[in-house]
């Protein structure tokens, strides 16, 4: 079975949640915590299915929580990454380092063809002049820490979790990389100042879930989605390859500010000049490209 047809549509799905993710932060949800905490709600709806599944092993057990400890950790600093920096900035920085670091780390562990590195590259080179007009602007060194910091959690999220499923079958390490997030949520709850702004997104005094409960789910179930086809991908293919197609996560997100610019432009800011087309066309035939190559070494 390809991981083609799934990284894709994974990206496609990231791609709606990030820009829901922009919005909300910027208009309604004032800290990323309430993000990690009800995504992470959300996720243990999968524990139902525990019955079902085989029970791992110790080592794939750890292996599928320290993944999910490394991305809820890695999401966070996306966010506040986010919270003081460029979301056109952000995203590709992150988007180009984390494939980077896979490829060094499953290289180690897992062959991969001439084709499919050079495919790789392409692809990353691809996101780069996809986002090269928007890698511009102040950029201080507490954003760039995030954003490297989420870039390495991230990679290392992913490896972790094809070492799981290398060792055991999809569904076990999916459900059974998700109780970690119980004993970390109500660790989120014991601390007074994080339960506080909990609880205030829960009041309907404040009118912020009222206002914000339809695009807030539709987004956590845009993430989650995305996620489960993440993972379904990780689990045929090796991470550094489904990690490179982040370039179509962006090509995916242009249209959509494209779209909203128009009715929010505070929020989804376009500016397209000569250059900038000239760069993103480039960018969407090298992301061709590296597809193709990626299809003909499958």
């Amino acid at each position: 079975m390809s991981y083609l047809p799934f990284a894709i549509l994974a990206q496609f799905f990231n791609s709606i949640a990030v820009t829901i993710d922009k919005f909300l932060l910027s208009k309604i949800i004032p800290d990323p915590i309430i993000y990690i905490f009800y995504f992470s709600l959300v996720s243990l709806v999968t524990l139902v299915a525990i019955p079902f599944v085989p029970t791992p092993t110790f080592e794939v057990f750890a292996l599928a929580s320290l993944s999910t400890l490394f991305w809820t950790l890695g999401a966070y600093l996306m966010f506040k990454a986010l919270k003081i920096g460029q979301v056109q900035r952000v995203i590709p920085i992150i988007g180009t380092i984390t494939p980077l670091v896979l490829l060094i780390l499953s290289s180690q562990t897992e062959s991969i063809t001439s084709m499919q590195a050079v495919a790789v590259i392409i692809l990353i080179l691809g996101l780069v002049f996809l986002t090269l007009n928007d890698l511009k602007g102040k950029l201080i060194k507490e954003e760039l820490l995030l954003e490297f910091s989420s870039a390495f959690l991230f990679a290392f999220n992913y490896y972790l979790l094809r070492l799981a499923f290398l060792k055991m079958g999809f569904l076990t390490v999916l459900v059974y990389s998700r109780p970690v997030l119980i004993p970390l949520g109500i660790t989120l709850l014991a601390i007074p100042a994080i339960r506080a702004k909990i609880w205030l997104f829960l009041k309907p005094k404040t009118g912020q879930l009222k206002k914000s409960a339809p695009l807030f789910i539709f987004g956590q179930v845009a993430s989650g989605a995305s996620e489960l086809l993440l993972f379904l991908s990780i689990s045929l293919a090796n991470p550094a390859l489904v990690n490179s197609l982040q370039g179509i996560k962006y090509i995916f997100l242009i249209i959509f500010s494209l779209i909203l610019g128009r009715k929010f432009p505070e929020v989804f800011k376009n500016r397209f000049s000569g250059y900038s087309w000239l760069s993103q066309i480039l960018g969407v035939v090298l992301v061709g490209f590296g597809l193709y190559l990626l299809a003909a070494s499958a």
